[in-house]
């Protein structure tokens, strides 16, 4: 029994050593190409800069949390690691229900609570989702009514319950509509991207 311990440690030591000396020999296109990809995945994590996504797969990788299977370039065995990394650093704040995004200057935030309702939902597209609630609360900060009906379309009400629980006549309802219209149509058009 203890034989067998002792081997799969130098089992381990040797994994160890060879994730070690296949990540130093890298070229640095594809160091490139790995920090591009931790930069695509920390966009979609609030609060996670892409350099932790980085430095914690690699941690991960050396410790042998996940095993490098023969055969898998060191690349592609990286690029899955990172995007389990990214999924725990999700479920994990998703467990704590802190998530928060919030648009740098502008004061607005919103918080992933719906997400929870949706237990297989993309964690990318629910942290998408947040970010444009967060986009829509910063172009309309001024237009109360305006407040009202995103909170009212966010919650899958229909324009007449929309109306009835805020307390809006149809004339306000459409004129703010048409208000949010012109306005999305002109950050549209001026590229305003996010």
């Amino acid at each position: 029994m203890q034989s067998y311990n002792v081997n799969r440690n130098e089992e381990a030591d040797e994994a160890t050593a060879a994730i070690a000396h296949a990540i130093q020999a890298l070229p640095e296109e594809d160091l490139l190409r790995l920090k591009a990809l931790a930069r695509l995945r920390a966009r979609s994590l609030p609060g996670v800069e892409w350099a932790d996504v980085l430095n914690e797969t690699i941690v991960r990788a050396l410790r042998g949390t996940r095993r490098w299977s023969p055969g898998v370039p060191i690349i592609s065995f990286l690029a899955w690691s990172m995007r389990s990394v990214c999924d725990e650093y999700w479920r994990k704040m998703r467990r704590e229900r802190t998530v928060l995004v919030s648009l740098e200057g502008t004061g607005a935030s919103w918080t992933v609570e719906q997400a929870d309702e949706a237990p297989d939902a993309d964690p990318e597209r629910t942290a998408a989702a947040v970010q444009m609630l967060a986009i829509l609360d910063a172009l309309f900060a001024e237009d109360e009514i305006a407040l009202k009906i995103i909170a009212g379309l966010g919650d899958g009400l229909s324009a007449a319950e929309i109306r009835v629980r805020y307390g809006l006549s149809e004339t306000d309802y459409d004129s703010a509509r048409k208000r949010m219209r012109r306005t999305l149509l002109r950050h549209n058009l001026r590229g305003w991207e996010r």
